[in-house]
């Protein structure tokens, strides 16, 4: 199933209020009210319970990688079914944009594919199972889908109407055809890494089967359960939100053990916990550059009403829990040890704990400074409105990080290392107040991308209709370990 074959029967545009009861529609489909329901968070969480795994176990982060691997191969056979049919149209431009986004989902999956040998698990012989892509209900799906993109493609060639070795010699990434047959050739290539790497990978657990224990029945309803008419990357969007979420809770829970280890000076199994929250959360990384390469300003406009009042700062797993919660009792676990006279092995082990803490510090800083890019791209400047409607989104996203930058737990720990930190006495960094100043492309592009969000998106910017109602997300209560 892909965005083309989901039932068309939808209203027209609608201008909901507060007293509507039951899903809002517009022409496109369902406008979310909630992020979790936007990303099919609840979807997810019960496809993990039906197969229950130890907590923040070996088995349980394996699997979390291996259900991030089936969003990604489940949105690889969309992208790759909605190529074909480009290619069978003879749209070639708007192919060489799918295979573009399956370019950076492929690079996904090699990042994804590394994991189980950073992580390095034990694997015991009396109670291990494996884990084969080959068994993986959509890597087959995404066989089926390449086999048919090839066939058109070849059958173009066939025909003539794709002239490719003139394409190759003569022309450059500045002919959508020449990209598109480049960005396959990458894709595919890629796609030879992370089959290798995912062939067979050793779980400290019995596994029933590979769709029992992944839930690969409830990964594909969480990838399906919302999609949109038309030629949209709303999957795409959701896709690259759900991994992240889906690695941010095991993460989330190896975060928990750190903590408690700590507290109680089980450093070495701390440390242990604390590489592999690192390992995860460099995992998550992976997914923000596709989602800033290709989701062009018109195409995030496309499904930007479907988004609804729903902010990426509604994530509860990533916003709330690690950025905020986890994140604050980890530095104050740390901070107990900070003068403490060890013995010389734990002193290297609280020394080795520090760095893991200073690496996920840095992830976390990374993620936040790369999100910026869909704020920048999407919405832009000029006092453009979020859709929860902060009066400048891009301002506001730039206070939130600086401002998670000054009141950093580990920003005496950072300095300790000879790491920069912002101070209050700092000089303005050259480059930024150049891009900031009215001589700068980037403050001219700033204004046009908040211009044309602005014109189309006149009810997010004065809140009318369905955006002149309060947001109705609230924080929720600490996770308190």
């Amino acid at each position: 199933m892909n965005e083309h074959e989901v039932d068309q029967r939808r209203t027209s545009a609608v201008q909901p209020t507060d007293d509507h009861d039951g899903p809002i529609y517009n022409e496109r489909g369902v406008i979310a009210e909630h992020y979790r329901d936007l990303q099919g968070l609840p979807v997810l969480e019960a496809a993990r319970s039906q197969y229950p795994l130890p907590h923040a176990s070996a088995a349980s982060t394996v699997r979390a990688v291996f259900q991030s691997c089936e969003i990604a191969l489940l949105n690889l056979a969309d992208l790759m079914t909605r190529a074909a049919s480009d290619v069978d149209a003879r749209r070639s431009s708007a192919a060489m944009v799918k295979m573009s986004w399956a370019r950076g989902f492929h690079r996904v999956l090699v990042r994804l594919s590394l994991m189980p040998q950073q992580l390095g698990f034990t694997v015991l012989g009396g109670r291990s199972g494996r884990l084969r892509i080959a068994d993986s209900p959509a890597f087959a799906e995404y066989l089926d889908a390449l086999a048919r993109f090839d066939r058109a493609m070849l059958s173009e060639m066939e025909a003539g109407r794709l002239p490719i070795d003139a394409t190759l010699s003569e022309h450059s990434v500045d002919r959508p055809l020449f990209t598109l047959i480049h960005a396959a050739r990458i894709a595919n290539h890629e796609s030879t890494i992370w089959e290798d790497n995912l062939a067979d990978v050793g779980v400290d657990a019995y596994v029933p089967s590979y769709e029992m224990f992944v839930a690969a029945a409830g990964m594909r309803t969480a990838v399906y359960d919302r999609v949109l008419t038309g030629d949209t990357y709303f999957t795409q969007f959701r896709g690259l939100h759900q991994i992240p979420e889906t690695l941010g809770e095991e993460a989330n829970d190896r975060l928990v053990e750190t903590i408690r280890d700590l507290r109680a000076a089980r450093f070495e199994a701390a440390s242990d916990h604390l590489r592999i929250v690192t390992v995860l959360v460099d995992g998550m990384l992976a997914s923000l550059p596709p989602m800033a390469d290709n989701l062009a300003t018109s195409d995030y406009h496309a499904i930007r009403e479907n988004l609804g009042l729903t902010s990426g700062s509604h994530s509860v797993c990533l916003r709330f829990h690690m950025f905020s919660d986890l994140y604050q009792q980890l530095s104050a676990a740390l901070a107990l040890h900070a003068d403490a006279l060890e013995q010389v092995r734990t002193s290297w082990l609280l020394e080795r704990l520090r760095s893991e803490a200073l690496t996920f510090r840095s992830l976390i800083f990374q993620w936040r400074d790369e999100h910026l890019h869909l704020a920048r791209n999407n919405l832009g400047g000029g006092a453009t409105k979020s859709l929860t409607g902060s009066p400048d989104a891009v301002t506001a996203v730039r206070k939130m990080r600086q401002s998670a930058r000054v009141s950093d737990p580990m920003l005496s720990l950072a300095r300790s290392r000879g790491l920069h930190s912002p101070a209050s006495g700092d000089p303005a960094p050259r480059l930024r107040t150049y891009l900031d100043s009215a001589e700068s492309l980037d403050t001219h592009l700033l204004l046009a991308t908040g211009r044309v969000t602005q014109r189309r998106f006149v009810q997010v910017q004065e809140r009318l209709g369905f955006f002149a109602n309060k947001c109705p997300f609230s924080p929720p209560p600490p996770r308190r370990v």
